[in-house]
């Protein structure tokens, strides 16, 4: 059986965008790491995109909406990756699911060069608007495509952020270099100390034991877990689950 290294992490926002999540958490594979492969998994890196199944929320005019309201509604947790990446004058950054590059454009103006990738043409115009300063000096890019094989070469980052989106975490453990940084989001996560039949509503059935099973199978180092109410909705839906750890220094 072949351990399965992506865990399903969606984009969130609004109450309305909430719910459609939860649903797509469940129907796009909310299992655990160890789970076997399904014939749907790899839906998950094109479920957003034009065409797929809940592409509607982040293309066309609701797409567009998303492009003001998530970078209010994640600006909390903006600053939290931010603290926890710690960003230096030579760090190249790599944010997957960036989204309209709200995270970039607002905590990544430390870090030496800056890059983001989507699946959504509608983000993608939004955070070439919001990095354009930045482009235009050549230490920014924008890149389309799918977190499923990233279109980057071995050891190009030293750090990498994930803020509630699509991530096969071998290829994030793969684009860094070594020492370099990870911070990964998880959406809509059980809370902790509610009891395991609450995962059903969640809809999803790995715990953080999975999570930390899973990135250290992969390689990553220095593990540690935090969790962050989702805005109102913590106590109803779950909390975020985000997690640092590192490349080793010598892998």
């Amino acid at each position: 059986m072949r351990r399965r290294t992506t865990l399903l992490l969606v984009a969130g926002g609004a109450t309305a965008a909430v719910a459609a999540v939860a649903l797509a958490s469940r129907r796009l594979g909310g299992r655990g790491p160890e789970a076997s492969p399904s014939p749907g998994e790899d839906l998950q890196y094109t479920a957003f995109a034009p065409g797929g199944p809940y592409g509607f929320m982040f293309n066309g005019p609701i797409g567009w909406a998303s492009t003001k309201y998530m970078p209010i509604m994640q600006a909390g947790m903006y600053e939290l990756v931010r603290g926890m990446l710690d960003l230096q004058p030579e760090d190249d950054l790599l944010d997957i699911g960036c989204g309209p590059g709200a995270f970039l454009a607002s905590k990544g103006q430390r870090a030496r060069t800056v890059a983001g990738l989507d699946v959504s043409p509608v983000m993608l115009r939004a955070a070439e608007k919001k990095l354009a300063d930045r482009i235009a000096a050549g230490t920014a890019r924008v890149v389309p495509g799918s977190a499923a094989e990233l279109p980057f070469g071995d050891g190009e980052f030293s750090a990498v952020s994930v803020i509630s989106a699509p991530v096969n975490l071998t290829e994030a453990f793969r684009v860094l270099r070594p020492g370099g940084r990870f911070v990964c989001v998880f959406e809509i996560v059980p809370t902790p100390g509610k009891p395991d039949s609450e995962r059903a509503a969640v809809g999803l059935d790995w715990d953080e034991a999975d999570t930390r099973r899973t990135l250290e199978q992969i390689g990553f180092t220095d593990l540690g877990v935090r969790y962050k109410d989702f805005s109102f909705l913590g106590s109803l839906l779950g909390a975020q689950r985000i997690v640092s750890c590192r490349k080793p220094a010598a892998s």
